[in-house]
């Protein structure tokens, strides 16, 4: 099968961006994986699990959201770069609308089995990178939710909770309420060519809200970005069962950028954004192409998949027994270092967080940020945020630059709290689009 070769320029670079971010990852992994501190979020606690998806069976790029009673499932799946193979569980736990536990016992909000064994993995074939690849289904027939909200699918080892392998979100809904809804331009004029309001009415006929400034609670997202989720919304005005929202200020998002990505469905030659690829040591080795920051520059229309990413190797029908981890070099060039501030590349193969194994470096003599993360093959959108000093939460814009002509996908969810049962129930979700829905 023939190869492209990297430039012999480049290969001492990479070798030394290489020793940097492993050393980085010795360093800091401690910190990072704690399987005994759960975090009621999108998180991996162990450096050998990667590439974890959870989506609606059969498709991909969806949202892991289910409407309660439904036949729909959700699939998880991930690998684990061990060579031996691991006797892992999983639980459900319900959540209240802002992701802190329920005071609900899991008979109150589970049909059969408490926790449940993942079935035996399945290993990886003609790649580089051997893997052991776990999926399971939920609900299944050892284990249903019978109550609408939030819950937090947990995997963990051994039959021991505590010893956490990953935590994924997932959404159970009823639709209870009507949601109209809408992006549309800030009335701030300072923003308005760089932000998208989302603006929605609430009908709720079907059920009693006795006070709606604390009985329901109002969610926004952009692009399923849970880091940057809106809550604390308000109604403007009330009429009868109605609740209107006016341009509320928590629900007002910078527009960003279209996300960059790259394509690496088929390794036999570079393609999309992929200035080359060439067999390393290791794995296969892909340098994406050099695309300099974009804050200053006007919008520019490109195709995405607002911050996704999708696993396929082209040559095994989808099959993600048979798509290769690959090494995968980013650069972006720069005058200078951004001043006290880390920069990772981000997107949705990241969760969205800032992960210390994708933090990039600064390699002064090029003038340029270089990060190299092995991938697995597929498609990915990725974005480069930066992460001031002492922040918790990144910053996508930056370097990316804010548009309001991005299009974007947005979610919201309408959660309303059960007194009696001491949870809050998720009875409305809207989808909408700031190209179809502005």
């Amino acid at each position: 099968m023939p190869q492209r070769r990297l430039l012999p320029t480049l290969l001492p670079l990479c070798c030394s961006l290489a020793c940097a971010s492993a050393g980085h990852l010795a360093e800091d992994a401690t910190d990072y994986y704690t399987p005994s501190v759960i975090r009621y979020a999108d998180h991996v606690y162990d450096p050998l699990v990667r590439t974890v998806q959870l989506y609606k069976v059969g498709f991909e790029l969806s949202a892991p959201i289910l409407e309660l009673g439904s036949t729909d499932q959700l699939e998880l799946r991930f690998d684990d770069l061990r060579p031996t193979t691991q006797s892992l569980s999983y639980t459900l736990e319900h959540c209240n609308a802002d992701w802190t536990p329920s005071d609900l016992a899991k008979g109150q909000y589970i049909v059969g089995g408490f926790t449940d064994l993942i079935a035996a993995p399945r290993q990886s074939y003609n790649t580089y990178q051997n893997f052991f690849h776990y999926s399971v289904t939920v609900p299944n027939a050892m284990m249903r939710p019978t109550l609408s909200g939030n819950y937090i699918l947990k995997v963990f080892r051994d039959g021991d909770e505590e010893d956490l392998v990953l935590t994924r979100r997932f959404l159970v809904a009823e639709q209870r309420v009507a949601i109209q809804a809408r992006v549309v331009a800030s009335r701030d004029v300072a923003v308005r060519d760089i932000a998208h309001q989302i603006d929605l009415t609430i009908r709720h006929s079907g059920i009693t809200v006795a006070d709606p400034f604390s009985d329901l609670k109002v969610v926004v997202l952009q692009n399923m970005n849970w880091n940057d989720a809106r809550s604390g919304l308000k109604p403007k005005f009330i009429r009868n069962d109605e609740l209107i929202y006016d341009h509320p200020p928590e629900a007002q998002f910078l527009a960003g950028n279209e996300f960059r990505n790259f394509d690496l469905k088929d390794l036999r030659f570079p393609t999309v954004n992929v200035s080359s690829i060439a067999t390393g040591p290791e794995l296969m080795e892909a340098l994406l192409a050099l695309n300099p920051a974009r804050h200053i520059r006007v919008y520019l229309e490109q195709p995405d998949i607002n911050g996704r990413f999708l696993v396929r190797n082209d040559y095994v029908d989808g099959d993600p027994l048979g798509a290769d981890y690959v090494h995968v070099t980013f650069s972006l060039p720069l005058d200078a270092p951004v001043a006290n501030a880390e920069v990772y590349a981000l997107g949705g193969f990241t969760d969205f967080e800032c992960r210390k194994e994708l933090r990039m470096q600064w390699m002064p003599n090029e003038r340029r940020y270089m990060l190299r993360a092995p991938l697995k093959q597929g498609f990915y959108d990725y974005v480069f945020a930066v992460l001031p000093n002492g922040a918790d939460k990144p910053d996508l814009t930056t370097l990316e630059g804010s548009h309001f002509q991005t299009e974007n996908d947005y979610v919201v969810l309408v959660y309303l709290r059960d007194f009696a049962q001491r949870c809050d129930k998720l009875v409305g979700v809207k989808f909408l689009n700031s190209r179809r829905d502005g």
